[in-house]
């Protein structure tokens, strides 16, 4: 429920979200593991805020959800905002910024239409945000191995994100679209200069070597093509989770540090006034190469960080791509559309941070071990 007014330049739209739920227990990863195995999850998991369970009370939380205030001049829109984005091409997962977790304050600054050039249409979005720390611990905190404690509580340090995001149609071809995407996140007190807060890091920003308390900097490139004559698109998404490296270096190893998402979509048209439409996608987070998957210190999985140890997340959920960290999905879809209605079905198979399994159970030679919804 919420209303919207507009008044000349100024438009609202209060839109706020109530969540209830049980939150029930449940079986997790089990307390009967090896301790080997626990102090291999923690390694995970003491550089993320993803908690199995939040509490263990009836879980009421309100937000102030879908809800801004924009002042539009021109064709530039100024908005302080609660609202979810979703950058990138996908329908079930995108890398930098979906709506898995619940809106997080921010103000946004884009542009209302196109803006045409000699070369094409840009469309733009830059933000600075807070995110929200969720303060509920992994399963199993009391835990002990060798005598110290597997949980490391995480500071309650404020965090604030930037991003940007770019699109561009050149002219010679109408049908594609691509796109650059880029964010930061980093603790409030470690922003000190003016180009601490330029959401173009490694851009128009170097990032030294030398920082001691390193942000997690996401980079992502897509492309979304149409081929109207059969009403179809393919599409594809492509990330990496490296603060800072090297074009000679990503030319040698593209493969280090790279998530992905690729889609496609069909409608089939029908004699009726209805039509069938078809979706499939895959995304990939699992580290691919030996060197990441068995390396020592922090796993340099997406969404993790060794410096900012609430990682990227807002309320103790990903503000990415909902899988997680490690992860891999494969979805279809299959639906009946006419006019606003629609009736489908949909299947995933979706394997679960699989960077942990492998580096946890590789050594035992049991291959059974991974979690497979």
């Amino acid at each position: 429920w919420g209303f919207q007014l507009q008044w000349k330049k100024f438009e609202v739209q209060i839109a706020p979200e109530f969540v209830s739920a049980q939150n029930l227990p449940f079986e997790g990863f089990s307390a009967d593991m090896d301790p080997v195995q626990w102090r291999d999850y923690y390694r995970f998991y003491n550089h993320i805020e993803l908690p199995e369970q939040f509490g263990i009370l009836p879980y009421r939380q309100f937000f102030t959800g879908q809800s801004y205030l924009q002042y539009q001049t021109k064709n530039t829109r100024i908005q302080l905002s609660s609202a979810n984005k979703w950058w990138g091409p996908g329908f079930r997962n995108s890398l930098i910024l979906s709506n898995n977790a619940n809106g997080f304050p921010h103000v946004s600054i884009s542009n209302k239409i196109p803006i045409k050039t000699r070369l094409g249409q840009i469309n733009y979005e830059f933000m600075w945000g807070q995110l929200i720390n969720n303060g509920f611990p992994p399963p199993m905190s009391y835990l002990t191995f060798r005598g110290n404690a597997l949980f490391a509580p995480k500071e309650d340090r404020q965090r604030m994100f930037q991003g940007m995001h770019v699109q561009f149609q050149p002219k010679w071809f109408t049908n594609l679209s691509v796109g650059i995407e880029q964010s930061f996140v980093q603790y409030n007190d470690q922003l000190t200069g003016v180009f601490d807060y330029l959401p173009l890091k490694n851009i128009m920003h170097r990032l030294p070597n030398d920082v001691s308390n390193q942000p997690i900097v996401l980079t992502a490139v897509y492309f979304k093509y149409h081929l109207p004559v059969v009403q179809a698109k393919l599409y594809g998404e492509f990330g990496w989770n490296l603060n800072r490296t090297s074009f000679r270096n990503w030319l040698l190893q593209p493969d280090k540090g790279m998530g992905s998402v690729l889609g496609l979509s069909k409608i089939f048209n029908s004699v009726n006034n209805h039509y069938w439409e078809f979706l499939a996608e895959m995304t990939n987070l699992q580290l691919q190469t030996r060197a990441e998957q068995f390396s020592t210190g922090v796993p340099p999985s997406w969404y993790l960080s060794p410096s900012i140890r609430q990682g990227y997340t807002n309320n103790g959920q990903i503000i990415g791509a909902g899988i997680g960290p490690g992860a891999t999905s494969q979805t279809i879809e299959l639906n009946w559309r006419k006019s606003n209605n629609r009736i489908g079905i949909s299947a995933e198979r979706r394997l679960h941070n699989n960077d942990f399994y492998v580096y946890s159970f590789t050594n035992s030679g049991d291959f059974r071990r991974w979690y497979v919804d």
